[in-house]
């Protein structure tokens, strides 16, 4: 197991907080940080090179990073600006699937291999508004407010980018009759730091630790549907019921919202991300 994060020593504590727990275990494999950071396409594919160097296999891909922060903020990369949340939220983990994709497609074809994507996304994709453009740029970084409202939009508008991926990615698989398992997921309201964060004064800040205090799951339960969407054995004997579905706490398949079903929103979004990434890689040639 690879534990992908930015910060070398919190990576390095988790994974090291991962093996203790799992020592006494007679089925206990190994668990190693590897750094990843997938706030632009560069460091994102920086961290795919970095696990193709240690691996010849990949069975499950979880793409679990994600920021929620208030105020707009950008990244720029290979002459383009863009949404730093969307970029993180969504962009990182594209270019990350895109360059672990071979070694996905091989470990597929392996006998009785079962690949697996798992996207955490969240319920928030269905309080988007309103349908938003993502043919370009200018879509994505049309919510430029430093309040909560905006915010909040902000970050919806990616947890609907990672439903859309999900279900786009897992409909260009099977056309390539690839046997691998797409699945995004609402791990439910957890009690962790970034929601405690995302607004650190005045009375909604209150409210927010209230309501992740009163009904928030602790981390681990927070962990348990995307857990099942990954290992569970129901997902390996029933594929086809679980391809491209959107699973909620605890391990309840849900309806995705309308936005998240729009087919031609799907194929914008996958259509300008190709096209920002192979800008940035051109970049610092990663791309011929």
């Amino acid at each position: 197991v690879y534990l992908g994060a930015r910060d070398e020593s919190r990576g390095k504590a988790a994974a090291q907080t991962i093996r203790d727990s799992i020592s006494n275990l007679p089925w206990a494999g190994s668990v190693h940080w590897l750094p990843l950071d997938l706030s632009t396409p560069q460091s994102s594919k920086a961290g795919a090179d970095a696990f193709l160097s240690l691996e010849n296999r990949l069975d499950v891909l979880i793409h679990n990073a994600g920021m929620q922060v208030k105020g707009y903020s950008t990244v720029s990369e290979g002459g383009l600006t863009f949404s730093k949340i969307m970029s993180t939220n969504h962009l990182g983990s594209f270019v990350l699937t895109q360059e672990l994709m071979p070694i996905l497609k091989r470990t597929a074809k392996e006998p009785n291999s079962d690949v697996r994507i798992v996207v955490v996304s969240s319920k928030m994709h269905l309080r988007v508004p309103e349908k938003p453009d993502f043919r370009n740029l200018e879509g994505w970084n049309v919510r430029k407010g430093e309040g909560v409202v905006d915010s909040g939009v902000r970050y919806a508008t990616t947890k609907l980018a990672n439903v859309l991926f999900t279900r786009e990615l897992q409909s260009r698989l099977d056309s390539e009759k690839v046997p691998v398992t797409c699945i995004s997921v609402h791990p439910g309201i957890v009690s962790t730091e970034g929601p405690k964060n995302a607004v650190k004064t005045g009375i909604l800040a209150f409210f927010i630790k209230l309501i992740l205090a009163s009904f928030g799951l602790t981390p681990l339960q927070g962990a348990y549907t995307t857990l099942f969407a990954a290992t569970s054995s129901k997902i390996k004997a029933e594929p086809e019921k679980y391809k491209g579905s959107y699973v909620q706490p605890f391990n309840r398949l849900a309806e995705v919202g309308a936005y998240a079903k729009d087919k031609q929103l799907a194929e914008d979004l996958w259509a300008c991300s190709e096209e920002v990434a192979e800008i940035c890689l051109k970049e610092n040639g990663s791309r011929p």
